[in-house]
């Protein structure tokens, strides 16, 4: 007995494992690859206008719950989301909405340097939150919907109320041409392009007519 126990423990151990390993399989969904998206669209056209003169730091954006994941959420309902398990984004909402947005901002050539960064010497920081990042799935269309909130703030300014020069929302819903992630990212970028080119001008526009405010013009 003694000698045939070491046999019966490896046995029983050896069948634990093989239990074990099967469970774990079992719940592992690796028999479906994932399927990963991001957005794309075409950047602005370089405006014929000088640079102003000014430097924009872009701090990384912030998405709020329950859209901060690579996950992509989906919404049936106005009480309800959930998230795709085979599709993903290939990286969080507010790392692909901050580049484009910059990409968008250093195209332009409005600016003497554009930086993804929270510089504290640049003129002026931008900040902002990704609102909604969703699917839209309505019974007889689904849509794509993006929402930001932005605040612009002049570094130069003396005090809090001269250092906010704006916060404004943006949102756009664009209809999904077929119902699936390929044609939601698709909308999504109809969205996000619509929204770079509404913030560009208005950012523009407000260090324009703040300079035009100053005594004297230039740097400000």
């Amino acid at each position: 007995l003694k000698m045939q126990f070491p046999k019966i423990l490896i046995m029983t151990l050896f069948i634990a494992g093989i239990g074990f390993f099967c469970g774990c399989s079992a719940n592992n969904k690796t028999g479906r690859p994932i399927e990963y998206y991001t957005l794309h669209y075409e950047p602005p056209a370089s405006d014929e206008a000088p640079p102003l003169p000014v430097t924009l730091s872009i701090e990384k954006f912030t998405t709020s719950p329950p859209y901060n994941t690579t996950r992509i959420i989906y919404s049936t309902s106005e009480f309800s989301q959930n998230r795709y398990y085979y599709h993903q984004w290939i990286t969080p909402p507010d790392e692909i909405v901050t580049q484009l947005l910059a990409r968008d901002l250093i195209t332009s050539n409005r600016f003497l340097a554009v930086m993804i960064s929270n510089n504290m010497f640049a003129d002026f920081l931008l900040t902002g939150t990704i609102d909604e990042f969703y699917e839209q799935d309505l019974d007889s269309q689904w849509n794509a919907v993006l929402s930001i909130t932005i605040v612009l703030m002049n570094n130069l300014g003396k005090d809090e109320t001269e250092r906010i020069c704006f916060q404004k929302n943006y949102k756009k819903i664009h209809l999904c041409e077929q119902k699936n992630p390929k044609s939601l990212a698709r909308a999504l970028s109809m969205d996000m392009s619509e929204i770079s080119g509404q913030i560009r001008e208005d950012i523009i526009s407000a260090i324009v007519k703040l300079n035009g405010s100053q005594e004297t013009p230039g740097k400000l």
